[in-house]
């Protein structure tokens, strides 16, 4: 009980310094251009905001190109490791292939534009870290296998995940789906949280609701998905908003960029983007 009470004083404390903080830096923040400025503003009233790289207009082909030739060395991977035949069945589960790629100086440095950067501390309203960047393949699956559930993040306060989609995206290609934060209020969030529970008792490993468990909740007409072609790039506070990659039909590729502020509410949930959680490029290379 006494380790209970003293939780509830240090967030409440912790809560009040965040505060403070967010008041003191906000007449810091950079300032924007309107079309960054209306990022911010869609991602603080719905929680997302859809553009692309040719919107925002920063250098990214030497970019896209190193993540692309990575996609084909990674599938040579899968095709190695993976019986492909039966792959995405309830025998054997097509769970997504991931690698960390943070420390590759090409992906690393556009993450990093002064630009892109300053969008994000307008959002998250405190200095940013770059957490790091996920490649990550994603297929098709015959049940919800990973974040195919609905769920929320819980790295910070405030994060923003940008998605960059490295192929299209359309809706048999299972895009980033969340409900806007204008459709959610604190009864609904309770609703989703007793349900997730109920599921979680039943089914332990499971990370989050489908879509029937959602939609007894919010109506799927209150479902925004982001479909797209190559390019599309997703801002979205993953921490705010319910959200889920829709079950798809076919796979899909994409860079996860993730953003905190430089001192996160729960750093030991941000050490995957750079630790060595999952695989990384040196791994992609054959076994001599």
């Amino acid at each position: 009980m006494l380790k209970i009470i003293l939780r509830k004083i240090h967030r409440i404390l912790s809560d009040i310094k965040y505060s403070f903080d967010l008041r003191q830096h906000a007449k810091h923040l950079p300032a924007l251009s309107p079309q960054d400025r209306a990022i911010v503003e869609a991602c603080r009233k719905e929680g997302t905001c859809v553009t692309s790289l040719e919107a925002l207009g920063l250098p990214s082909t030497e970019m896209l190109e190193e993540a692309k030739e990575l996609l084909v060395d990674m599938q040579a991977v899968l095709a190695r490791r993976t019986n492909l035949k039966t792959w995405g069945t309830c025998e054997n589960p097509a769970y997504p292939q991931i690698f960390t790629v943070t420390d590759l100086p090409v992906i690393a440095d556009w993450a990093q534009n002064q630009r892109l950067l300053n969008i994000i501390e307008n959002y998250i309203g405190l200095p940013v870290a770059f957490q790091g960047v996920h490649l990550r393949r994603d297929f098709a699956n015959e049940h919800p296998v990973t974040t195919e559930f609905w769920h929320r993040d819980l790295e910070d306060r405030r994060v923003i995940k940008l998605f960059v989609y490295l192929s299209d995206v359309a809706t048999e290609a299972g895009p980033y789906e969340y409900i806007p934060r204008s459709k959610v209020t604190p009864a609904i969030v309770r609703q989703i949280e007793t349900s997730f529970k109920q599921r979680v008792a039943s089914n332990p490993y499971d990370m989050g609701l489908i879509d029937d468990e959602m939609a007894a909740i919010v109506p799927r007409s209150d479902w925004h998905s982001c479909e797209g072609p190559t390019g599309t790039a997703v801002f979205s506070d993953s921490v705010a908003v319910f959200h889920h990659g829709k079950s798809r039909q076919q796979g899909r590729s994409a860079l996860f960029f993730v953003y905190t502020a430089k001192n996160p509410l729960r750093p030991q949930d941000c050490t995957q983007y750079s630790d060595r959680t999952y695989a990384r490029p040196e791994q992609l290379q054959p076994q001599t």
